[in-house]
């Protein structure tokens, strides 16, 4: 009996090879007001907040950054920008405290979305943080529907939250970037139902999808 393969499906519109896109959400950049004055470094926990600061200024690229994760780190670079410190660990309240660990009396200004699902603020016990309310996610209406059965990699609470706006749960398999993500589909499945790579990252979702085969 042949294996079966399902269609793989990621809810943003970052292209990979083997998979379809299905963007529930959408990224607005914004336009604050922010100085780099007293600054030692520059936080970042996702690419969108590297873009979007490199929309409104190229200063940016003379500090010293920490970013979250690799994905993170490369867009920093690819930009231009110098990369300082990449975290060990991919939830923002960890990030936190690797740096609270190493790092006394330091400044660092956050390019942040408006929602954050880690609370960063309160880890931060040695230095200051000051944060800049760069980009916001929002729900897209993609303007069609995803063909199930499917494997879904949901990369966010906000994809499970925009994506329940649009289609059911029914005939998919869901994959979770990681423990809030997790937490958020728990609200249409069991614990067991959900999958999750032991290292939060979108290409080892993908990783996990590509290898399942029905029959």
């Amino acid at each position: 009996m042949r294996d079966l393969k399902l269609p793989i499906y990621v809810l943003t519109q970052e292209k990979y090879e083997g998979v379809l896109n299905y963007p529930v959400i959408k990224i607005e950049f914004l336009s604050p007001s922010f100085s780099f004055e007293g600054v030692d470094y520059l936080l970042f926990t996702s690419k969108n907040g590297v873009r979007a600061v490199n929309t409104l200024t190229e200063k940016w690229k003379e500090y010293p950054a920490f970013a979250i994760g690799k994905s993170t780190a490369d867009e920093i670079k690819k930009l231009g920008g110098n990369v300082e410190y990449i975290a060990k660990s991919s939830y923002g309240d960890e990030f936190a405290k690797e740096i609270n660990s190493q790092y006394k009396n330091k400044t660092f200004l956050f390019f942040r979305a408006k929602k954050l699902v880690s609370n960063i603020k309160e880890q931060f016990k040695n230095n200051f943080l000051k944060e800049v309310i760069i980009y916001e996610t929002k729900c897209n209406n993609p303007k069609m529907h995803i063909k199930k059965p499917a494997i879904v990699i949901f990369s966010s609470p906000s994809t499970v939250e925009c994506f329940s706006k649009l289609e059911d749960f029914e005939n998919i398999l869901p994959i979770a970037i990681g423990k809030k993500t997790k937490k958020s589909l728990l609200e249409f499945y069991k614990d067991n139902q959900i999958l999750m790579p032991g290292k939060p990252s979108l290409k080892e979702c993908i990783k996990i999808a590509k290898s399942i085969k029905f029959r």
